[in-house]
This record gives structure tokens, C-alpha cells and sequence, in this order.
């Protein structure tokens, strides 16, 4: 009786210990693929930069400017150009790989908005129009 119990409690022990082992091990993976991952991301966001910058060099002027954002859900290098006209201005989100307009908004020099949308939702205002990019900038 003493000796099944020894070996039954010497069992549970052993069994426990191994789990704590994998268990260890599928952390140090996770956090290896997780660090790889970041890696990844940051040399993304950085070819986003690079490419951006000289998409608005050889596009635009010094009156106007932009950021950029490398939108990992998407996989998109995305820009949001703001320029400054005679007439008024506009702000528009721009994907740089595909050349592709996502979102504009033109407003007058009144700051009446005269057109604005997002993907084809239309807004009204200067502040719905950056609700609605927001989430592409930030992803």
C-alpha cells in the first residue's frame, strides 16, 4: 500500500514536471515567433517610410505634407496628404503600393467641406472624415 502510494505521488510529480517543461518551451517559441514578428513589422513600417518619402518628394510640393503608416490588418503602406491650395485645401488617404485613392475631403477656403468621403461613406465634416481614417492610420 505504501509502495503504490510512493509510486502513484512519484508519477504525478514526474507527469507535472514534463507538462511544466512543454509548457515552458511553447513560451520561449511563442516568444521567439512574437519577437520575429515585431522584427517583421518594424522593417515593414520602415520599407513604408522609405517609400512614401519618395512618392511625396517626386509628387508634391513643400506647401504640402504627409504621414504615413504601414497597416499591418491590411498589408497596405498608407498616407494621408494634406494640401494647400488657392482655393482651399485637401486631405486624402492614399495607398502607396497600388497607387489607389481610399478617402478624400476637399474644403474651401470658407472651411466649407465641398466633398467628403472614406471607401464610400460620405461625411459631412472635416472631423467625421478623420474618424473614419483614423483606424487605417492606427492598425
Amino acid at each position: 500500500m505504501k509502495r503504490t502510494l510512493f509510486l502513484s505521488i512519484l508519477i504525478v510529480f514526474f507527469i507535472i514536471s514534463l507538462v511544466g517543461c512543454n509548457n515552458q518551451k511553447s513560451t520561449n517559441e511563442q516568444s521567439s515567433v512574437s519577437q520575429n514578428t515585431l522584427k517583421e513589422q518594424s522593417e515593414l513600417q520602415k520599407k513604408c517610410g522609405q517609400i512614401s518619402k519618395e512618392f511625396f518628394k517626386k509628387n508634391y510640393n513643400s506647401d504640402e505634407h504627409y504621414r504615413n503608416h504601414y497597416n499591418k490588418k491590411m498589408n497596405k503602406c498608407l498616407m494621408v496628404i494634406t494640401e494647400k491650395g488657392v482655393i482651399g485645401r485637401k486631405k486624402e488617404l492614399f495607398d502607396v503600393y497600388e497607387s489607389n485613392t481610399y478617402g478624400i475631403i476637399r474644403i474651401n477656403k470658407e472651411k466649407i467641406v465641398m466633398s467628403c468621403d472614406v471607401l464610400k461613406t460620405i461625411c459631412k465634416t472635416e472631423q467625421e472624415w478623420d474618424t473614419l481614417v483614423k483606424p487605417y492610420m492606427e492598425e
